[in-house]
């Protein structure tokens, strides 16, 4: 690609696309991307819009898949960025219209713009932490005084992230934890906090406290419990993999009350017995010589 066809990408650091929950399931079922990567992509304009339907708020973005060597459309509602379902070519060319050879090009030399500068930023990020890992051996006392000086402590909410019963997200909070950290590095804090298995071992105290179920958790959250913009997640696994393990687990569930209950159950109506059916009533009587 000549320079004047160049893509220039400046990363967006707030999220907009997200999948629904039909949509995760069809990226999972239908490319080997992960639905974060795929967001990220989208919201960094690294797709092709090839167009809506008059009238329509859902436009149509194609996509490069790396992965599996092949191009899919993502079709967004551009109002609030949620992706409703993600189509192989030759569905769209029968749910809407064809693709082009010429738009096919455009996505793959714009997935590849983009992993250039994702590279790029990659290696300017490290260059950057080289010189302050330097500065920081060259300066460590000073450093340190200033880093001690601007400390805080904070108290953190550590909430689980899972599929409830009606394979629903939801959030429940596990418990409260006071961390030290420093300004904008609450990241590097959690992560460190992480490193500690007491925590660990606390966290899997809990979530067999609150009932719930392991595999139906798909991340952990981290959240600032005064200022709740700032969180950190812990992903643990997808959201369409936790949702196939919480619907197993309920249906496992139900099926063993069913049969608990089934003991207190009849298949017949059970009625009086007729009067001049009834047994004979049995007592003893004293024996007489």
């Amino acid at each position: 690609m000549s320079n004047k066809q160049q893509k220039v990408f400046i990363f967006r650091r707030q999220r907009f696309a997200y999948p629904s929950s039909h949509a995760a399931k069809r990226i999972a079922q239908r490319t080997s991307m992960d639905s974060m990567e795929l967001m990220s992509l989208i919201d960094n304009a690294a797709c092709v819009n090839i167009g809506q339907h008059a009238g329509s708020y859902r436009r149509h973005l194609l996509f490069f898949s790396p992965k599996d060597s092949f191009y899919y459309v993502a079709i967004q509602d551009e109002r609030n960025g949620e992706i409703i379902t993600v189509l192989p070519p030759a569905y769209h060319r029968n749910l809407a219209w064809k693709i082009s050879t010429e738009q096919c090009q455009m996505a793959r030399k714009y997935y590849e713009s983009y992993n250039e500068a994702i590279a790029a930023s990659q290696s300017k990020k490290n260059v950057a932490e080289r010189h302050y890992t330097l500065r920081k051996k060259d300066f460590q006392s000073v450093r340190h005084v200033t880093l001690t000086a601007n400390s805080h402590t904070y108290r953190v909410s550590v909430q689980a992230l899972y599929i409830g019963k009606y394979l629903a997200p939801k959030r429940k909070t596990l418990f409260k934890i006071s961390i030290n950290y420093y300004i904008d590095d609450f990241e590097e804090s959690v992560k460190e906090l992480l490193k500690d298995p007491m925590l660990h071992t606390q966290i899997d105290d809990e979530i067999q406290n609150k009932l719930l179920f392991q595999d139906s958790i798909y991340a952990l959250c981290f959240r600032q419990y005064k200022d709740t913009s700032v969180f950190y997640n812990v992903t643990l696994r997808s959201q369409y993999e936790a949702e196939i393990h919480a619907e197993q687990h309920y249906k496992s569930q139900l099926k063993h009350m069913r049969n608990v209950l089934s003991t207190y159950s009849s298949s017949y109506l059970a009625l009086p017995t007729p009067t001049c059916m009834k047994l004979p009533r049995l007592c003893w009587e004293p024996f007489l010589d």
